[in-house]
């Protein structure tokens, strides 16, 4: 591989995380919300399988 290129991915790297010093804490805070919804959902859902295994007698 030519060096530029590799160069090219180093800057791309460096530049993408110099966005997130600029969003500063928002972004971490809009991560957790996100994986807390996503969390809530699958457990909702792992109940949902749960309730229909018991009714129809599967995978207990």
């Amino acid at each position: 591989m030519d060096a530029a290129f590799i160069e090219w991915i180093g800057e791309l790297f460096t530049d993408s995380f110099a966005l997130l010093r600029f969003l500063g804490n928002g972004f971490n805070w809009v991560i957790i919300v996100i994986m807390a919804i996503l969390g809530v959902i699958w457990v909702k859902k792992m109940g949902d399988f749960t309730r229909e295994a018991d009714q129809n007698g599967t995978l207990r």
